[in-house]
């Protein structure tokens, strides 16, 4: 699908989705690159809220202490228009609790919504460390099937085997392409 509007890192969105298919995540067919930058807060502090909220049976105070930008979009079943009026509930509570992890963590992180079906999201990656404050997250979707259910079809195959395997392809795609 044609990616409008051009984001800098439509390319790599690409790409991404071009390397899990042909390492048999046939499948995922959207990825939508993240950039995620700290506003305010130590971890702690938001661990805590964060915590506080899925207690509550709240959303996760997000936008309180995350600056969230959509930064490359490639999807073979809709426009970036579409996933993104759908944002809200195709980036899922699972997803968006460990944010967190996310930006604090270092690489490689995989985060997973397990119930995750349609059009949502099935992962959250973090392939690189942060660089300038910024963390690039990585958006993952097969409407189809969960993102784990891949890994527990690919006997022999070691997530971290698949996760290093992905980064360097990762670094070797940032450096074809600026995604920072």
């Amino acid at each position: 699908m044609k990616n409008t509007p051009t984001m800098q890192a439509n390319e790599a969105a690409e790409r991404i989705v071009g390397y899990f298919q042909a390492n048999g995540f046939s499948g995922i067919s959207e990825a939508l690159i993240i950039r995620i930058r700290l506003k305010a807060g130590s971890r702690h502090e938001i661990d805590a809220a964060f915590e506080s909220a899925h207690e509550q049976g709240s959303n996760p105070p997000l936008h309180q202490y995350f600056e969230i930008t959509p930064f490359g979009h490639y999807s073979e079943f809709r426009s970036y228009g579409d996933a993104k009026a759908a944002i809200r509930i195709d980036f899922t509570e699972a997803l968006r609790m460990e944010v967190p992890k996310l930006y604090f963590d270092r690489a490689p992180v995989l985060i997973d919504d397990a119930l995750a079906s349609g059009t949502k999201y099935d992962a959250l990656l973090k392939l690189r460390d942060n660089i300038d404050g910024y963390a690039v997250g990585i958006l993952l979707n097969d409407p189809d099937a969960s993102f784990m259910e891949y890994i527990g079809k690919h006997k022999g195959d070691d997530w971290q085997k698949i996760m290093g395997t992905l980064e360097i392809t990762s670094s070797a795609l940032a450096s074809e392409i600026d995604i920072d």
